[in-house]
């Protein structure tokens, strides 16, 4: 009880509101952005080593893995994280400063991903 009592409390602190992941994609109007929709091999790259650790250490996964799936490497991990790319289930958002100094949140499900579909295998 204790521990739920500590994580509203850093919610809010010093009249900042913390907004979860989800709570920040509810309402992003890409139309308004001014870099272009396609995800980049690097933002590929970051994003499917992030999903890959956060399922190694015990994360639970977002698509449906069979029962008879056997993870003996960290490849069959990065599968999973692609499956899970390529279903656009991953609630991650990507940040991007651009050279004007504005920043851009894209929500990983609204970009597109045919610039990045040769590293997918």
């Amino acid at each position: 009880m204790a521990a739920i009592a500590a994580t509203a409390a850093a919610k809010k602190k010093d009249n900042f509101i913390i907004l979860d992941d989800v709570e920040k994609t509810k309402d992003i109007d890409v139309s308004k952005f001014i870099s272009l929709p396609w995800m980049t091999k690097y933002e590929f790259d970051q994003l499917i080593g992030l999903r890959t650790m956060h399922l190694s250490i015990g994360a639970e996964a977002f698509v449906n893995i069979p029962d008879n799936f056997n993870i003996k490497s960290n490849m069959e991990l990065r599968k999973i994280a692609i499956q899970e790319l390529n279903e656009k289930k991953l609630p991650y958002l990507i940040k991007r400063t651009l050279p004007n100094g504005i920043i851009e949140y894209w929500p990983v499900s609204k970009l597109n991903l045919d610039t990045i579909v040769h590293m997918m295998r």
